[in-house]
């Protein structure tokens, strides 16, 4: 049987931290232990984990002097883990009792196997918005696919990685990290970009199941167009830019937007501030000019049919 480290950060979330912990320790799966490493939360996150497991021996416990974001935090979680495989989700999350198991199955199948991911179903606490359809799943991290694949890319929230191919690759890139309020993403999707060019299989098995907290300011207009404008702008940190990759983000930002004036729908206007924000920073641009864009956006979004 592999060992298994699971690494959570958490930051400001102390009752969910607490519950996605409870699933985690709860795997049927027997040769594991738990990394939990807090961003120097505010909120007593720290004290209330550490109060509440007491001497749980298999739970690990650290905690950042000041804020270093979850990219950063992660790994040093990693690197500190001793697992033969390091497994993640994150704090808002609750996972399935045979999730390890099912991860680690796919890793049984050879040697050419770096990265598993699974399935990210939502847990919505007010119903879903008529406009939240598929292509701007990613912005919540949903996962819903049925089928095995090698084609998607991982969701930090679900995935788990081989510590020898981890260290080939130098773990996760700390140029992309959330703190002190951005919205910076996509260190899973390089992950997964670098493990494939690095020779070894990603592969997406619906089989681990971890469900997702979709918090209400999560499914706002305004957070749907700032996380497109920031997923776009990550987009260039980890895949770099070209002559050709902004005249191709100028071109589907063209289309689109004759597709929103066709039909002015949300998912659409998602679409096209997802390829701008990789435009602003293509262009030298940053944090600055998204803000500018967010607002000029909003405006169509107020008007933009379900």
């Amino acid at each position: 049987m592999r060992s298994v480290s699971v690494v959570v950060c958490t930051f400001n979330r102390k009752d969910d931290a607490i519950k996605c912990l409870e699933s985690v320790l709860a795997q049927d799966y027997s040769d594991f232990d738990v990394w939990v490493i807090d961003d120097a939360s505010t909120d007593g996150t720290f004290e209330a984990i550490r109060d509440h497991f007491g001497r749980e021996g298999r739970l690990h416990i650290l905690r950042n002097d000041v804020e270093l974001g979850n990219t950063m935090s992660r790994n040093i979680a990693m690197r500190m883990s001793k697992g033969e495989i390091i497994a993640s989700t994150d704090d808002d999350c609750v996972v399935a009792e045979n999730w390890l198991s099912n991860l680690v199955r796919v890793f049984d199948e050879g040697d050419d196997v770096g990265l598993v991911s699974g399935r990210v179903l939502p847990i919505f606490y007010t119903p879903m918005p008529k406009w939240l359809k598929p292509p701007i799943y990613p912005i919540l991290a949903i996962r819903t696919e049925k089928g095995r694949a090698e084609h998607l890319p991982p969701y930090g929230c679900n995935m788990a990685v081989r510590r020898d191919v981890m260290e080939k690759v130098n773990y996760l890139n700390e140029n992309i990290t959330r703190k002190y309020g951005s919205l910076y993403s996509g260190e899973d999707t390089d992950l997964g970009r670098r493990i494939r060019a690095a020779g070894y299989r990603v592969v997406y098995t619906p089989d681990a199941v971890v469900w997702h907290r979709m918090y209400p300011h999560r499914l706002t207009r305004k957070h749907f167009i700032r996380r497109a404008l920031y997923f776009g702008m990550s987009e260039v940190i980890f895949s770099g830019k070209s002559t050709w990759g902004i005249l191709d983000a100028s071109a589907n930002i063209a289309a689109y937007f004759i597709r929103y004036m066709v039909r002015p729908r949300f998912y659409n206007l998602t679409l096209i501030a997802y390829k701008f924000g990789w435009l602003i920073k293509a262009l030298g641009r940053g944090e600055e000019e998204a803000a500018k864009a967010e607002e000029w956006f909003m405006r169509f979004a107020q008007k933009a049919k379900e």
